[in-house]
């Protein structure tokens, strides 16, 4: 089944049906987002190196407000 024929029957569900399926994808995105986020953290404190202020990195980063 591809993606596009799973949208179309979630699109024929009651509206309650809808936002559960909805509510389980966004809990499952969550997760999956967590896991690779925690990965890299675990990534970035493995590599040796000193810790620098978070506006220091904001700034190297490119991140940092002009105003």
């Amino acid at each position: 089944m591809s993606a596009t024929e799973i949208i179309l029957e979630i699109k024929k569900l009651p509206a309650v049906q809808r936002k559960k399926v909805f509510r389980f994808v966004d809990a499952e995105l969550r997760h999956a987002e967590d896991i690779a986020d925690n990965a890299a953290a675990d990534r970035a404190l493995a590599k040796p190196g000193a810790n620098i202020p978070r506006t220091e990195a904001r700034k190297r980063l490119g991140w940092e407000n002009p105003n």
